[in-house]
């Protein structure tokens, strides 16, 4: 692994390979495609049984997913540790309030 490797380094570098077509919108509606892959490799785990490459398409399905999340931040300005460490510090005080279960983003 590479040392001082940050989320913020990974936005950087993942947004190096944007084609100038990939604009905000592509970024934002195709993160749900993303998403529908992983669900889709789960689906077919659980029809056909786990295949030995599952972990590996997994991790890149996951990494595609980062990928969006990482542009749709970027578009608006946000560094990419700064959206992980609000989710760290929601989490946290949802955590000392007792509300980690739930629903609704203000408990």
């Amino acid at each position: 692994m590479m040392q001082n490797f940050t989320l913020n380094n990974y936005q950087a570098q993942a947004l190096s390979f944007r084609l100038p077509s990939a604009n905000e919108q592509y970024a934002l509606y195709n993160l749900g495609g993303e998403v529908g892959e992983i669900y889709s490799l789960v689906a077919k785990s659980i029809r056909d049984g786990r295949k030995p490459d599952y972990e590996q398409n997994m991790k890149k399905e996951l990494g595609d997913v980062l990928w969006h999340v990482a542009a749709i931040a970027a578009d608006n300005g946000w560094p990419l540790e700064d959206i992980a460490l609000s989710n760290i510090l929601k989490l946290t005080g949802r955590k000392t309030m007792g509300t980690i279960s739930g629903s609704g983003d203000e408990r």
